[in-house]
């Protein structure tokens, strides 16, 4: 019994770190294959998001999902990406859109529960921070996508026949979008999207400039707090 407590003790100290390495992975991995042009590249990116998905369900809070939702939300994965692999049915990759947008909603809702509305600030909720950052960057690609499958034509650049394709290109202009670095060479051309690029850069700006902020702010109350009670005891 202490063993399994202490196993989840770690777990709720490293969580974020395998999601952030996951994450990472990802990116990078997308972007090579990509970059050398696989044949591949759509099976290997839907593959790689439910893994993504998949890490996400298993490293989150234990209290928000119990073992049955864990298997379960895996299951429903496993079996969309599956029956996509093998049977080919395209609108199975449209429901895999759909429901990897809502989960990446749900998921960037659960962390910030945790991380901003629970305990102490600690190395662990910093990372969780930067992952909610990422994740972000993730729903607001997955947005895109989909709103270009509804209404084609309002990013052009977007416009592939499977999203999974332009999943790249859609991280690539959600991140630049939410950053505000705004290169210019992806644009968007119909009012939905105009109105998800502006909302996702005035969030990404209140975001690094209030919540991590915060974090880091009390992060560095809390180490100074504990310096300061030991420097009273030492005189003491």
């Amino acid at each position: 019994m202490a063993k399994f407590a202490r196993v989840r003790q770690i777990t709720n100290k490293d969580n974020y770190v395998w999601l952030l390495l996951s994450l990472m992975l990802l990116f990078f991995g997308g972007a090579v294959a990509q970059q050398l042009g696989n044949e591949t590249v759509n099976r290997i990116m839907g593959a790689s998001l439910t893994a993504i998905i998949l890490v996400a369900v298993w490293s989150l809070e234990r209290g928000r999902f119990n073992l049955s939702s864990r298997i379960g939300i895996t299951a429903i994965f496993i079996i969309i990406e599956g029956g996509e692999y093998l049977l080919n049915i395209y609108h199975l990759s449209t429901i895999q859109l759909v429901t990897m947008l809502v989960f990446v909603i749900l998921t960037i809702t659960i962390c910030s529960r945790q991380v901003l509305l629970t305990g102490a600030v600690d190395g662990n909720k910093i990372v969780g921070a930067i992952c909610i950052y990422f994740l972000m960057g993730m729903a607001w690609a997955l947005a895109y996508l989909l709103v270009e499958f509804i209404f084609p034509g309002s990013i052009p650049s977007l416009g592939f026949e499977d999203w999974r394709s332009g999943f790249q290109e859609a991280l690539y202009y959600s991140y630049i979008t939410l950053t505000t670095v705004g290169y210019g060479d992806i644009s968007p051309v119909q009012p939905i999207a105009r109105y998800l690029t502006y909302m996702q850069a005035i969030t990404g700006q209140f975001y690094v400039a209030i919540v991590v902020a915060s974090l880091i702010g009390a992060r560095m109350t809390t180490m100074e707090g504990a310096s300061n009670s030991g420097a009273g005891t030492s005189r003491d």
